[in-house]
């Protein structure tokens, strides 16, 4: 396994025994907290397709960053909001690694305004890229994830997302979020057998998605109850220690990633 250290892909205390030579998909991955999940994977061995909408050059850069912890890395375009794309997603991503054990459902659609002011595509978008797109590229991935006899998939929530907690100006992506809450506990029911896990990582509120932990700690925030922003890794380390083998009896949890906030929306 690669040794670089620094950056996205510094290694942590989340861990990754036995996880260096698989194979893994992040959705929504050409930037931002999706792009440091990926990163992440790389740097504990992973092998890892990023995947893209518009974003082809930051996707392709973030691949190449991935390949030098020595991991074979792909960017992969698809709108993660349209079924036929999402599967075709996985599919490619699956055939281009050689298998899939790992997926993270880290794309999302969102839309800052209140309900009244959205059109009716705008809404059924925002559901199809959040819950939508956890249920198509799940269902794609599990027949590679039990060909391998073991996986791991991760969906990003959001603060209050298992509470089905309502918010001015963000209603059906947090609508989408807490569909994905119930849909992670009932493929956790219907589909762990076989070692494959589900759960859900909730982030809080992280405004700089580039801030490092050391710069966090170094910080106040009088808005978080542990008294500094949250981070892009500390969303990655939680993420990390889910795919974990060792974690294999954690299964339709989810972890709040939010320094305490409790998610208060309105």
């Amino acid at each position: 396994m690669a040794t670089k250290q620094g950056g996205t892909g510094q290694r942590s205390a989340s861990g990754g025994r036995g996880l260096a030579g698989c194979r893994a998909l992040v959705t929504g991955s050409s930037g931002g907290i999706g792009r440091h999940i990926a990163l992440g994977l790389a740097a504990l061995g992973v092998h890892v397709v990023f995947n893209f909408h518009h974003q082809r050059e930051a996707a392709e850069a973030a691949a190449a960053e991935a390949r030098g912890f020595g991991v074979q890395a792909l960017a992969l375009g698809a709108d993660c909001a349209v079924p036929a794309e999402c599967r075709g997603l996985v599919e490619r991503a699956a055939a281009g690694l050689g298998g899939l054990e790992i997926l993270v459902n880290n794309v999302g659609e969102f839309a800052y305004k209140r309900l009244r002011q959205h059109s009716i595509e705008e809404f059924e978008r925002i559901l199809a890229g959040t819950v939508g797109a956890t249920f198509h590229a799940t269902m794609t991935a599990l027949p590679h994830m039990r060909a391998a006899g073991w996986g791991r998939v991760v969906n990003l929530g959001a603060a209050g997302a298992d509470a089905a907690l309502g918010g001015l100006r963000e209603g059906p992506h947090l609508a989408g979020k807490a569909a994905v809450v119930s849909l992670t506990r009932t493929f956790a029911l219907e589909e762990s057998s076989g070692g494959i896990t589900f759960n859900v990582v909730s982030p809080g509120i992280v405004e700089d998605r580039e801030l490092s932990r050391a710069e966090a700690e170094q910080r106040r925030d009088k808005s978080s109850p542990v008294g500094r922003p949250g981070t892009s890794q500390d969303v990655v380390d939680a993420i990390l220690f889910l795919c974990r083998r060792e974690s294999s009896f954690i299964n339709g949890a989810v972890l709040a990633v939010t320094g305490g906030w409790q998610g208060n929306l309105g």
